[in-house]
């Protein structure tokens, strides 16, 4: 419990420091004034995400899948 309040603290603490807002250039698309935690907690968000997908796809029927050596061999 009190591991739980310390992170909430920390994530507390973290969002109001990091709050000022950033511009976001793609190509010929702009995003201005999003808040810097919502730009770091988005990308970590899809890090996830991604991570979790390409771990699922490395798995088939719960097996991991053979090494690119073995399947050149055979």
């Amino acid at each position: 419990m009190i591991g739980v309040f310390l992170f909430v603290i920390l994530i507390a603490v973290f969002a109001v420091q990091n709050a000022g807002p950033v511009s976001i250039k793609l190509f010929f698309w702009t995003v201005p004034g999003i808040p810097l935690v919502l730009v770091i907690f988005g990308t970590a968000f899809c890090g996830f995400v991604a991570g979790v997908l390409l771990g699922r796809l490395t798995k088939k029927g719960g097996q991991k899948l053979p090494p690119l050596t073995d399947i050149k061999e055979k």
